[in-house]
């Protein structure tokens, strides 16, 4: 049995493979709506510990070139960043049962928890019906790992938007993160400016948690998910190429986050190119999903260029 301290599971994460490691008390997450509450999961929850592996910069420069659309998929969201976090997650939670406590990993999102599927009904009474997520992004901020930025991406002062995040949640009391006080984005509107879905800068919305306000600009979740799939000609050179007819001016999309999710999976087998990622990230473990072709030309990238330019960001220090 080994003294556990928030500091222990900190270096644990940071030791096999984490770039960040922060850690919520149950108790920041009193105004998250059960959708989205620790407690609807696990709960005897007391702690969340968030971790991140930083996007490397690499990722991009296929689709910076226009040569290769599949190294953001593969290495951005697949087994390129996921492998490392799942060597830490997988360290921290050995650490935990090894000590008498449970570690419950939770997938987390974002998107979905705005624009969901009609839900299945509850297993059982007095049940939540299946798919209860945390918000991965409001999950960090409450770990102190960083602010969300105009576009809702999450921004770090290590990496800026550049990193994927992973949950658990136990019930060891640790000592909470402090909440991160500073402001790395300065609402410059580049990620507004620049995203060829047209997809950010919508009306306010903000969070308020221990005298620390983060807020977004709302993002149409259609629009962002028919460019993200590659259907968007703004984004994407193939879908001209191989469906002329389609038509899809970005300014007329309708879809809402499902409706254009499901478009991805029914066309990218009729697009050349994104068919061939498609296989791609099969054999990397994506299960045959439709590649990301946007690269996240305006909510990443651009902020990013915009953030370093500046000098704030800290690149590769561990924290």
């Amino acid at each position: 049995m080994t003294t556990l301290s928030a500091e222990l599971i900190r270096k644990t994460a940071l030791d096999n493979g984490a770039d960040l490691c922060g850690i919520a008390s149950i108790e920041r997450f009193k105004d998250c709506p059960k959708e989205t509450h620790p407690l609807s999961l696990f709960p005897e929850t007391k702690s969340i510990i968030v971790c991140a592996n930083r996007i490397l910069k690499g990722c991009y420069k296929g689709i910076q070139e226009g040569t290769d659309w599949s190294t953001y998929w593969v290495h951005g969201y697949g087994t390129g960043i996921y492998s490392s976090l799942g060597k830490a997650m997988g360290a921290i939670a050995n650490l935990l049962e090894d000590n008498g406590h449970e570690a419950v990993a939770s997938p987390g999102g974002h998107t979905l928890l705005d624009e969901a599927p009609p839900p299945r009904p509850p297993l059982a009474k007095g049940k939540l019906p299946p798919g209860v997520m945390l918000h991965m992004r409001v999950s960090a901020a409450l770990a102190g790992l960083g602010e969300i930025g105009w576009s809702k991406v999450f921004l770090t002062p290590e990496f800026g938007p550049r990193q994927r995040f992973e949950i658990i949640l136990t019930d060891a009391e640790l000592e909470p993160s402090p909440i991160f006080k500073d402001h790395i984005c300065d609402k410059c509107n580049i990620c507004v400016k620049t995203c060829p879905g047209h997809a950010l800068g919508g009306p306010r919305e903000s969070v308020t948690y221990e005298g620390r306000t983060f807020e977004w600009g709302k993002v149409n979740y259609g629009k962002c998910k028919v460019t993200h799939w590659g259907i968007n000609p703004k984004a994407s050179p193939f879908v001209t190429k191989d469906l002329p007819g389609l038509n899809m001016d970005i300014d007329k999309v309708s879809f809402n986050w499902y409706e254009a999710y499901r478009l991805g999976f029914a066309l990218a087998p009729r697009i050349s190119y994104l068919n061939l990622i498609s296989t791609g990230s099969a054999e990397h473990g994506q299960g045959g999903r439709p590649g990301s072709v946007c690269g996240a030309v305006g909510c990443i990238q651009a902020c990013y260029k915009h953030l370093e330019a500046k000098g704030i960001l800290k690149g590769g220090t561990k924290a």
